[in-house]
């Protein structure tokens, strides 16, 4: 038994409709990934490494991932990090970077006092912006500044604080954007404005892990009566300079007059 004509008509009409949005989704596709502005990420890590030691280091990043991009200069590539309030970052000293480099940082808090101890800081987010990615295979960006430990506060039977972080996928992290050159000024599109793309496949590598000297409290009676006794030694000394040391015979200078 044959199919009916207006049967006929619906199958046909549905079978072009599969084949039209097949077609349509299949080059629509492959038209987005041969446009001149994407970056696919399939993989990728954040590596950390500190340099230098003491109180002020300089953090160097490395990104790398097995991506695909139609033009490295269509997209830019940043950075975030979520510092605690053990660390802080000189702006003016990230202002010099930039001028020599293609990078730009932002800071989220207006103010940095660099010279409040940790306990009475707040953590902050620093977006480092790259414009430019490196030419070289699998690595999409590599950068450095300086960061600076901040000073901690006393406590008893402890010499060190340690301090970490990229230990949490939260604590560092990869965005992207890609506008190409016809647009290339990425800053009409905000880092918070959701324009910017997490690199959810890019993970963090390396913790980084230092150790802040805390001053000890253990011998704080000691040193606190030493201090007194040296000082009270110190004033009986120079109240009984004062008093024996014996005083001009003529105190008064008497001036005659001058002839003419």
């Amino acid at each position: 038994m044959g199919l009916s004509m207006k049967t006929k008509i619906i199958l046909f009409a549905l079978y072009s409709l599969i084949f039209v949005t097949s077609v349509v989704s299949y080059y629509g596709f492959k038209g987005s990934q041969d446009s001149m502005h994407y970056l696919t990420i399939h993989s990728g890590n954040i590596n950390l490494q500190v340099k230098n030691e003491g109180y002020h280091r300089v953090l160097h990043t490395t990104v790398t991932a097995d991506y695909e991009t139609s033009n490295r200069k269509d997209c830019a590539v940043t950075l975030r990090y979520d510092f605690p309030a053990d660390i802080y970052v000189d702006k003016y000293e990230l202002a010099t970077i930039a001028l020599n480099r293609k990078v730009e940082f932002y800071v989220d808090n207006k103010f940095i006092d660099v010279e409040t101890p940790a306990h009475k800081s707040d953590p902050f987010v620093l977006y480092v912006v790259n414009y430019t990615l490196p030419d070289t295979a699998n690595k999409l960006i590599e950068t450095e500044f300086p960061i600076h430990l901040r000073y901690q506060k006393a406590a008893e039977d402890s010499r060190y604080k340690e301090v970490r972080f990229g230990d949490a996928y939260s604590d560092v992290q990869m965005l992207y954007l890609c506008k190409g050159p016809r647009i290339s000024n990425w800053k009409q599109f905000p880092l918070n404005s959701g324009e910017w793309i997490p690199a959810s496949y890019v993970k963090v590598n390396k913790d980084v892990v230092m150790y802040v000297p805390v001053g000890d409290t253990h011998n704080l009676p000691l040193v606190s009566l030493i201090t007194h006794g040296l000082v009270l030694l110190g004033t009986y000394y120079i109240i009984r300079r004062l008093l024996t040391t014996p005083s001009p015979e003529n105190p008064i200078i008497k001036l005659s007059p001058v002839k003419c």
